[in-house]
């Protein structure tokens, strides 16, 4: 991508990462790694530009006609049901996900989405903010980028990721609902702490976090340590926000079984260009 469309794309004088040797990206890189090792999550307001929430919402909208329809119900830790344990224990506990998915196969690769996720110094200033020196986008032909589509009465049951961080933008909200929540500490102390857990998922928590996410935000989010969830979307908007992937080596992929579960299907619907 040429300067002036990332200048489009990205609030490059509020996050300055085009250029590697800045100092005043190296003082970003260290504010927001020293948030992200504190709390497990780093929210970036503003990060694109009104212009590329604009482009991107509709590009995820065109793109939503094609999406794979999940409808799911699974454990927080999204295993198999261990009918070994009481029915009452919280890895027994039941959560409801019910979302559409849209795979980059199904991007334009013209696309801004396309070439938000493409741009080096995106990958580079993530990685560092993660503390990697070796980052990669992920090579999965369906799966590298995504976007979740979620109408009225869609959610995301609580869970722990299988991946140990996510990146997300926000394209569009919807008119109520689809609040992003955290719960801290769950697995500090390296157990899982039933008790605690049980209360979350019997709806008893009171310390349930609300990550303002906003169009146009990045979200940097440790989902393997922290329970969290997305709230049932209400109203006729929309809410789209896409996952960025990335990995500590190159050419790490999904295996075919994976895609099928995730996306309906083990081969993309096209060919994708490496970024």
């Amino acid at each position: 991508m040429t300067a002036l469309a990332i200048n489009q794309l990205v609030n490059l004088e509020a996050y300055p990462i085009a250029d590697l040797e800045s100092p005043a990206r190296q003082a970003l890189v260290e504010e927001m790694g020293r948030i992200y090792a504190r709390d497990g999550v780093c929210l970036m307001p503003g990060f694109l530009t009104a212009v590329a929430v604009e482009m991107m919402a509709e590009e995820a909208k065109n793109a939503s006609v094609g999406a794979y329809h999940c409808d799911d119900t699974h454990n927080v830790y999204l295993e198999h049901d261990d009918t070994g344990l009481p029915a009452d224990h919280p890895r027994r506990q039941r959560q409801v996900t019910r979302l559409d998915v849209v795979g980059c196969d199904q991007l334009a690769h013209d696309g801004s989405l396309w070439g938000l996720y493409g741009w080096d110094p995106l990958r580079d200033f993530i990685g560092a903010v993660l503390g990697y020196e070796d980052f990669h986008r992920f090579a999965d032909p369906i799966g590298a980028m995504t976007i979740n589509v979620m109408n009225e009465g869609d959610g995301h049951g609580w869970h722990y990721d299988e991946a140990m961080f996510t990146v997300s933008v926000m394209l569009q909200a919807p008119e109520a609902g689809g609040k992003f929540e955290y719960v801290r500490g769950l697995r500090d102390s390296g157990d899982d702490n039933y008790n605690r857990l049980g209360s979350v998922l019997a709806g008893r928590a009171t310390d349930t976090t609300t990550i303002p996410i906003t169009p146009g935000a990045l979200l940097l989010f440790g989902g393997r340590n922290l329970l969290h969830r997305v709230t049932g979307v209400e109203g006729s908007r929309t809410r789209f926000i896409a996952t960025l992937c990335y990995r500590d080596m190159p050419g790490v992929t999904n295996t075919p079984a994976v895609r099928e579960l995730f996306y309906g299907r083990s081969e993309p619907l096209r060919s994708v260009v490496a970024w």
